[in-house]
Order: structure tokens, then sequence, then C-alpha cells
């Protein structure tokens, strides 16, 4: 930085000024230095710097898996905000590992990032502890899909019950009495609302749920396929499904293709997120849309805020979902004519 400075003609303060995008340095003045720094091929050293502020410029985000669609997009939500207001992001996937979450959480804590944004695969007691303790330190923290740890923490919710009730709804009004469902990963709260919504639609459609209809999954295409299979083995099959995400009902879709069954003629079923593939998907997924890439934006919003002001307390941030009803939902067969 010196040498650019010496180069330019300028002072180190007019060279950070240029580096930093302030304001008051003329156009000639901060070419000339632009200059100087691509002939030096200079690049400033971001830990140094943050040495210098005596703070970090990282935020560090803990996913469950980025397979799934849904959390590259979240993911890119929380970049583009972070990368407009000078951040970094420090990515780390946990592959639905409880240890691996808590050594990535650690070692981000190592690593003293400014801020943390989790989003959970599974309940982790050990994590909500790890978290709800930073908070209470004025740490940051951000989660998506649970409860709120700690009442300085900040949580992304999106309203499950009211949402898996819509789109089962939307099968019942169809005409469909027997709806299958396969369920998001057992333990969290994402599995206790979905199933909440999915049993409270079928008692407000007047229909008695049956355990046999409910299949243990999570949200993997194999999940899909799996539980496809149990449920049209059942002496009398479902005429539709509701899948725990739409990589779920692409498996579902996928296996009742194999045994001859047409989706949705002779089955119905429904997907959640809508992922982009969702609607290339042959049939088009009737899903649920999340705002996933805004979640993530407003998630990082909120957290660098609190940065900028430690005073600020946590709040629960709430999105809502919409039905989007396309081609793999029809009547019942007893009902198509």
């Amino acid at each position: 930085m010196t040498d650019v400075a010496k180069a330019a003609k300028v002072s180190l303060q007019t060279v950070s000024a240029v580096i930093n995008g302030k304001p008051g340095i003329s156009e000639p003045t901060c070419e000339r230095v632009r200059s100087v720094i691509r002939e030096f091929d200079y690049h400033p050293n971001g830990f140094a710097s943050s040495l210098r502020a005596r703070r970090s410029f990282t935020i560090g985000v803990v996913i469950p898996t980025i397979t799934n669609p849904y959390f590259p997009e979240f993911v890119r939500g929380l970049e583009d905000v972070a990368h407009r207001k000078g951040y970094s992001v420090f990515l780390c996937n946990s592959d639905h590992d409880q240890s691996k979450e808590i050594s990535y959480l650690q070692l981000l804590r190592r690593h003293q990032v400014a801020g943390y944004v989790v989003a959970y695969g599974l309940s982790n007691p050990q994590g909500d502890r790890i978290l709800a303790e930073l908070a209470a330190d004025g740490t940051p923290v951000v989660t998506l899909g649970t409860r709120q740890l700690h009442p300085r923490a900040v949580t992304l919710l999106s309203d499950d019950v009211h949402g898996t009730a819509r789109i089962t709804s939307h099968l019942v009004r169809l005409g469909h009495r027997r709806i299958g469902f396969i369920s998001p990963p057992a333990g969290g709260d994402v599995h206790r609302h979905r199933l909440t919504g999915y049993l409270g639609a079928l008692e407000k459609g007047g229909i008695c749920p049956e355990p046999e209809l409910i299949v243990s999954g999570d949200f993997s295409v194999e999940a899909g396929r799996r539980g496809a299979v149990h449920l049209t083995n059942l002496s009398e099959p479902p005429s539709a499904i509701v899948a725990a995400n739409d990589l779920v009902a692409i498996g579902a879709i996928n296996a009742l293709r194999r045994i001859r069954k047409r989706v949705p003629e002779d089955v119905s079923v429904t997907g959640y997120d809508d992922i982009p593939l969702a609607r290339l998907f042959h049939p088009a997924l009737t899903t649920m849309a999340q705002p996933v890439h805004e979640m993530g934006a407003a998630g990082m919003r909120a957290l660098l805020a609190r940065i900028e002001d430690p005073k600020l307390t946590g709040e629960a941030i709430r999105f809502n979902s919409r039905l989007l009803v396309r081609e793999s939902t029809m009547p019942p067969p007893d009902r198509a004519g």
C-alpha cells in the first residue's frame, strides 16, 4: 500500500479511500491510484484490515446440504446482501450430520466470524446451546426453520402448518379421500408442523386420518421413491400423495412411472418449495412456493443490522408461501370424468 501511494504520488489515506470507495477523492486521482494498483497487482489484506478495525467481515453460514436446490437459493440471497455491504460468506455444509454441524460451529467460533446464519436439517440441542451462548454474548445469530433460540437471536419462519394444510386441502377439494403423506425427517419442527397441517386439512375435509398413509421420509429423491413404493403396495393405495418437498415429489413420480402409474391421471402428487426443477419437470409440480431468496436476503439484512447496532434485540421474521397449481394434480380417477 505504501508502494502504491509513492508511485501514485498520494497519501496512504488517499489510497485507502480509493480502495474502500470513500467520497471526496477526485476522479483523475482515483484513476491514477487504480492504475498503479493494477500495475502492481496489489490486493488488500482483508485479514489485516479486520485486525485494524477490530472486527471481522466474514459471516459464518451452516446449511444441512448443498445438494438440495433450496439451500443454494437461500445462500444466494444471503451472499447477495453480504457482498453489497462488503462482507464475505464462509459456507459450511453439514451433510445432515449433527457432529459435523457442531464442529463447524466451533470452527467458526475460533475464526471469530462477525455473525452466524444456521439452517437446521434436524433438531440439534448442542448446536442450539452454542448459538444461544453466542447470541447472549452479543454475536448476531440468525436461524432458519426453527424456534427462536434466544431473545437476541433472529428466526426466519415459514408457516409450514398453513402451507401443508393448503396443499392438502387442494387435493381434498379435487375429490381425493385417500391422501398419502411422505413426511419430512422426524424429530424436527418442520416434521411436526407439516404433519399438523396435513392432519388438520383432512379433519377439516371430514376425512379420518389413517396411520398407514403416513410414511416416514426425509427431503431426498430416494425418500420419495421409497414412500411411493410403500403407499402403492397398500391393499387400498392412495389416489394422491403429499410429499415433503419437490425432490421427494420427483422421486415419488419416478417410482410411480416404473410401475406404470400415470401422474396425475392415476395418482396426484404435490411438492413443496418450488425449486427451479419443479416447473421444468414433467408433469410440472403443484407445489407451495417459498420466497427462498428473499428469506436469505432478509436474514442477512437482519444480521448486518445487528452488527451495526448491537443494541437491537431478536425477532421472528415470517414469510408466506403460495400455492401453485400445475400439472401434477387432478381429480381422482373415479371423478375425473
